[in-house]
């Protein structure tokens, strides 16, 4: 996906972020765009059989540690 210099300054304007030059903008672009094809490409990823992370770890009753 590209993203244009005029997006970006939108971007920036919206979020008021701060003024930057054409040359500026050269620099970071390229990261930007190497930024959005890496989360594309998370979200390309199955997951069907992934445990989440964010299940609870239960108590079961056993020795304390420590």
């Amino acid at each position: 996906m590209a993203i244009s210099k005029e997006t970006l300054r939108g971007i920036i304007r919206d979020y008021q972020g701060l003024e930057i030059s054409d040359e500026e903008l050269e620099h970071i672009l390229p990261e930007i765009e190497n930024y959005v094809a890496a989360v594309q490409e998370i979200r390309e990823l199955d997951l069907s059989n992934v445990m989440s992370g964010r299940l609870l770890n239960v108590d079961e009753g056993g020795e304390e540690n420590g």
